[in-house]
């Protein structure tokens, strides 16, 4: 008989049903509940299709072929209906697709994987997997504010993971003993010019160089590096690092050209199949008040670089900086490595609203700094700063409450020198379009080398894309999160987490030498092992999150009460989760008719319904003889090998 399918005339014989014909001829057709050699069990309802004559959406698995019959599989009807299905199976989904650190890692690095390497001391292995997406293992080690941190599950016990030091300890070993990563490809004959050698542009030539790109950065300062070296003090970031972690980018066989500033009408002139602009933000925002243009009012940044340089200005004994940042804090703590005696910090907000990473307000108050919050400048004289006093009011357009003067409250304080890092902007702007490309601070303004270097990596992958012919907006994953999650859902015990090696705090103010020690491999080890191993184990097989980022659902629109369900972990090598379980019954049809044991069924009724053992027994207490045959046809992660 024939039969038509998306406008396919195909033959069909008869018996099969529309999911058969659909599969031998490449047609995809979603499914979850379907098993090859079953009897249709229906119950997922994902592979409805429309057909011809027939008011109603049929499911495919269970609808057999007729002469002549006009099929659809990809109508709004069906594809609503679809999304509907996967949005009702997703509400009572309690699972983490991807860990909380990945997902709040802006370079997407798989946190988990490379601490599951460092615990089973696959250090190679662990240091390939970071260099994936952060070809500065080493340096970001030592900067990064670790967002990924702020989000880690082990919160609820014993604190954080220290999942920036483990990424240290693995960059410090790779500059050791691994290589960065040859080529994956040979030279393919294009060329790409990258403008500005900071963090975003280091990456983007990196994996550009990779994958058989020819690559030249043109820096304007003397060596590469950008706000990493000119704009982060040797105390957090040693330049032997940044310069060991710069060459194996070169070694790939970048070219550089240094002392080489491209001004915007020259972009045109320079040959290559496109380009990367990374120019960074580094020209500072004024204070908008008078009295700024005296001789001992300097920017932040020149004074880093300067310091960056070799130089050592005299700051004098009192030195005050106006800012809430991070190169704020850098500023102050560098002014008490120059031989200043006292040094403060104006804010104009609260410490709750203060940008700087904690750890780094935390140390420069342990060095000495006074930080003086809800204060403005207003003034500047030749030996004293006015200042004026502020209140909160409602948020303002960064989300943070607005600081409001509080009248007749002015005050002065005796300064030296005044050092402004207010923000920074773009120095120079050009013209994006057409095989022009730009990324890092001078798009998102100033932002985390972790940041600018994610942005450097997404700007290669454009360029490819580009170059390739692959344009098109780039598929969003779905990603299913655990909310709602409490210290009584983890199951294991308290342990704390590893405490930095930090030098004292009158030592370290003392010189420019690096504040931090990296980890043994013994407490590498042991805080790896803390990690509860959040993420799920089939997200990258997953059929379930497979359609539902093809259809791009929106679960929350039908959420309703989610029942929390015991994690069943008794049979040593299966671990059953039954909050990622959709009752799609392959487990219960395979052990049943396969392996003719009958180990699992269902038990409750309605929402309350649960895939387990007889009578609602665990794992252990059946007569399963842990073959897997369950956890390799669950199309989700509720069975996995543990």
């Amino acid at each position: 008989m024939k039969i038509t399918i998306d406008n396919k005339v195909l033959e069909a014989e008869e018996g099969k049903t529309i999911l058969e014909i659909a599969k031998n001829n490449g047609i995809d057709i979603p499914t979850l509940c379907f098993l090859e050699g079953f009897e249709p069990y229906g119950g997922c309802l994902l592979c409805v299709v429309e057909v011809e004559n027939i008011p109603r959406l049929v499911p495919a698995c269970g609808t057999k072929v007729m002469n002549g019959m006009v099929i659809h599989t990809n109508t709004p009807k069906v594809r609503g209906a679809r999304k509907l299905c996967l949005e009702l199976l997703l509400s009572a989904h309690w699972g983490d697709c991807l860990s909380p650190c990945k997902m709040n890692c802006p370079a997407g690095i798989d946190v988990e994987g490379y601490i599951r390497l460092i615990r089973e001391g696959n250090y190679e292995a662990s240091y390939h997997l970071i260099m994936e997406n952060l070809p500065f293992p080493s340096s970001v080690g030592r900067v990064c504010p670790a967002f990924c941190e702020e989000n880690c599950r082990r919160n609820l016990k014993g604190g954080s993971l220290a999942i920036r030091e483990l990424k240290r300890f693995v960059g410090d070993w790779g500059l050791r003993n691994a290589e960065c990563g040859m080529r994956n490809a040979e030279l393919n004959g294009k060329k790409i010019g990258v403008v500005g050698g900071g963090p975003a542009g280091l990456a983007c030539a990196y994996y550009l160089a990779k994958e058989g790109y020819s690559i030249t950065i043109f820096e304007k300062d003397e060596k590469l590096g950008g706000m990493m070296r000119y704009g982060i003090p040797e105390y957090r970031l040693p330049k032997d690092i940044l310069d060991a972690e710069i060459e194996k980018i070169i070694k790939l066989g970048v070219e550089v050209k240094t002392n080489a500033k491209i001004k915007k009408d020259e972009i045109s002139n320079l040959n290559f199949d496109a380009i990367f602009i990374a120019i960074g933000c580094q020209k500072d925002i004024k204070l908008g008040i008078a009295g700024e243009d005296l001789s001992h009012v300097i920017s932040g940044i020149k004074l880093l670089r300067d310091v960056a340089y070799g130089k050592k200005p005299d700051l004098g004994k009192n030195v005050c900086v106006i800012g809430g940042g991070n190169t704020a804090i850098d500023c102050a703590r560098t002014s008490l490595r120059l031989g200043a005696d006292r040094v403060s910090i104006l804010y104009r907000r609260g410490r709750d609203e203060m940008p700087a990473s904690k750890k780094e307000i935390k140390e420069a108050e342990e060095e000495g700094v006074k930080i003086e919050f809800l204060v403005a400048p207003n003034r500047v004289f030749e030996d004293s700063i006015e200042c004026i006093r502020m209140e909160l009011g409602e948020p303002d357009s960064s989300g943070r409450r607005k600081p409001i003067p509080i009248s007749g409250s002015e005050f002065k304080i005796k300064t030296d020198t005044i050092i402004t890092a207010i923000g920074q902007r773009v120095s120079e702007s050009y013209n994006i379009g057409g095989n022009v490309f730009a990324g890092g601070d001078c798009v998102s303004g100033p932002a985390t080398v972790v940041e600018a270097i994610a942005s450097g990596k997404k700007g290669a992958t454009s360029i490819m894309n580009y170059l390739n012919g692959k344009g098109g907006k780039e598929k969003k994953e779905y990603n299913c999160v655990r909310e709602g999650i409490s210290p009584e859902d983890i199951i294991t015990e308290e342990q704390i987490r590893y405490k930095t090696k930090v030098v004292s705090a009158d030592e370290r103010k003392k010189n420019f030498q690096e504040i931090e020690e990296t980890m043994d491999k013994e407490d590498a080890k042991k805080e790896s092992e803390r990690c509860l191993k959040c993420g799920c184990e089939k997200v990258s097989d997953c059929l379930l999150r497979k359609y539902a980022s093809i259809y791009e659902v929106n679960p929350e629109r039908v959420s309703g009460f989610i029942e929390k369900r015991v994690v069943d972990t008794s049979k040593d090598n299966i671990k059953y989760d039954p909050n990622k379980c959709i009752l799609c019954s392959r487990c219960i049809r395979i052990c049943l008719e396969i392996k003719k044991l009958g180990v699992l069924g269902f038990v409750g009724r309605g929402y309350r319904t649960q895939i387990k053992g007889g009578f609602g027994a665990m794992l252990s207490e059946t007569s399963c003889d842990g073959c897997l045959e369950c956890v390799n046809h669950c199309p989700t992660g509720a069975m996995v090998a543990r």
